[in-house]
């Protein structure tokens, strides 16, 4: 699954080549994954994209331009905000964000492109599971939703295996104290926020049910050695590893990074926190911190080249220490070798000779 590093990756990709386009079509093909309708979705525009963990979160605004207004002197007021929306998009095991400039490219049309040109590297831009799909024409029988935007790009999202989703929530009924939107037959525009806008403010975002349970994220001012000793207080038996990477106590953090920040921090995986000191904490605050520093740095499967899409998957996997690093030396020289142990279902790598 992809963590962090690789979602915030695919963000970044994806706002450079979607932020403030239309959506004028929406194809639905598969209602499990796809969970909401063209009705909901169709006539806005992606203002802002933003992550939460692992969850891409994109901002719709709606402009209306109602008879009232035309008649108004005031020309600022024509161009109204209306009905604010949130689409959470979460590719899970095997989904994929897939934009395509020119859609039915086949995968030849698409390598004989490159150049170095910007406007012909930028032809598509890929991010999630990587798979021949990247380069491949699209849609396929994966392809569980499209998005058609006014400029005729397209936003492909493709899911193997059907365990991502696309959910949409209405910003003015959750700030109303309600949760889904999509169904909802009266879809009124939101009352003016304090600022003479619409829609809701930032901790209303937090109130969307698939983000309120979400630990803090890892980068925040809320991520504090403190905030984890007492959180482990709490589950003094779970071991340090399963602590780490469940989603409520820390947004983002996975199977890759555990390892590696454990590493640095010099603490086994196995340990249960309620032996963790406070000093220990620190260790491991900074350490995980690091760790997603050096994913963001080098790693990320979000790719806007034909070979890169195709054969790179990010650099990670270069830059680690212990991960998949099996029967290798410790790389601190400390005399150890690299173990690997399953550990709640996953796969644990760590040295037992410095790592205590």
């Amino acid at each position: 699954m992809p963590e962090l590093p690789e979602v915030e990756t695919i963000r970044l990709g994806l706002s450079k080549v979607i932020l403030n386009k239309k959506i004028t079509d929406f194809e639905k093909r598969d209602v499990k994954v796809v969970q909401l309708e063209p009705k909901d979705i169709e006539g806005y525009q992606i203002t802002k994209i933003e992550r939460q963990a692992k969850i891409l979160i994109f901002h719709l605004l709606h402009h209306v331009i109602s008879t009232e207004m035309e008649k108004s002197s005031d020309k600022r007021s024509l161009d109204s905000a209306r009905d604010d929306k949130i689409l959470l998009v979460h590719l899970k095991m095997t989904g994929q964000l897939i934009w395509e400039a020119d859609p039915g490219v086949t995968a030849f049309e698409l390598k004989k492109r490159r150049s170095t040109t910007l406007t012909a590297v930028t032809q598509r831009v890929t991010g999630g599971h990587p798979s021949p799909d990247w380069v491949a024409k699209l849609p396929n029988a994966y392809t569980r939703a499209i998005l058609h935007f006014d400029d005729g790009s397209v936003l492909f999202f493709n899911d193997l295996r059907r365990f991502g989703y696309m959910k949409m929530y209405d910003l003015s009924v959750i700030s109303n104290g309600s949760e889904k939107s999509h169904g909802r037959k009266d879809l009124s525009p939101p009352s003016p926020t304090a600022n003479g806008g619409f829609g809701m403010a930032r901790d209303d975002i937090s109130k969307i049910p698939e983000l309120a349970k979400l630990g803090p994220e890892p980068f925040s001012k809320d991520f504090t050695a403190e905030y984890l000793m007492r959180r482990a207080s709490k589950i003094p038996n779970r071991k340090i590893k399963q602590f780490i990477t469940d989603q409520e106590i820390i947004s983002g953090v996975g199977n890759i990074y555990v390892d590696e920040a454990l590493f640095y921090a010099k603490i086994s995986p196995l340990r249960p926190v309620r032996e963790i000191k406070l000093s220990e904490w620190k260790k491991t605050r900074d350490s995980v911190i690091k760790a997603l520093e050096m994913g963001l740095k080098f790693g990320g499967s979000s790719e806007d080249t034909y070979v890169d899409a195709f054969g790179n998957q990010g650099e990670m996997n270069k830059h680690t220490n212990v991960y998949r690093h099996t029967g290798a030396d410790c790389p601190d020289s400390c005399g150890g070798t690299i173990k690997r142990v399953t550990l709640g279902g996953r796969g644990t790598h760590f040295c037992p000779g410095c790592q205590k």
